[in-house]
């Protein structure tokens, strides 16, 4: 082979690589969904649990240790809105990992000191399978706090020599103030 046609046939290989890598790279510039319109208000949502600025919090306290079928714990968890925006949060989905089925039930209580360790106070959010568990949005105005009363229940069923640890996931997002 002549050598102009290698340097040739060099150079659309580079040019052909460079091609390629410039429409992978435009390609992750490029938005292909579609939104309706609407107003975009800038501010700042935050959201956290048990003190202000936390994103992870470790319920300690809703443990039950050497407990029969039918025992609870029930345990406050303050959800805060430190930002400057209403924010909607929700329970997307608790991960229940172990052998021990576990009920839950969530409810939206005046204060920590409501989410009493006995009975079932303030209004139910959700009630069943903690592996199954979800709420519906709830709005938080900015600045406030709101407190979940979090209860844990082996469930009847449950065997002798069982366990389980459970993960809670919440989402977040703004609400728009139109």
């Amino acid at each position: 082979m002549k050598p102009q046609i290698k340097w040739a046939l060099a150079a659309a290989a580079v040019l052909l690589v460079g091609f390629f890598s410039l429409q992978q790279t435009g390609a992750l510039w490029r938005s292909e969904a579609s939104a309706p319109g609407g107003t975009v208000t800038a501010g700042t949502l935050e959201i956290s649990a048990g003190q202000s600025g936390v994103k992870s919090f470790n319920l300690d306290g809703l443990t039950l240790t050497d407990a029969d079928a039918g025992q609870s714990v029930q345990k406050p968890l303050p959800v805060i809105n430190s930002g400057n925006v209403t924010m909607r949060y929700k329970l997307n989905s608790v991960a229940v990992n172990g052998s021990a089925p576990l009920m839950l039930r969530v409810a939206k209580v005046a204060d920590q000191a409501a989410c009493t360790a006995t009975g079932t106070p303030g209004t139910e959010l959700y009630n069943g399978a903690a592996n199954t568990a979800f709420t519906a949005p709830q709005n938080v105005s900015a600045g406030t706090t709101e407190v979940l009363c979090l209860k844990v229940t082996i469930a009847d069923n449950a065997q002798t020599a069982q366990s389980s640890n459970a993960t809670f996931t919440f989402g977040a997002e703004s609400v728009s103030n139109s």
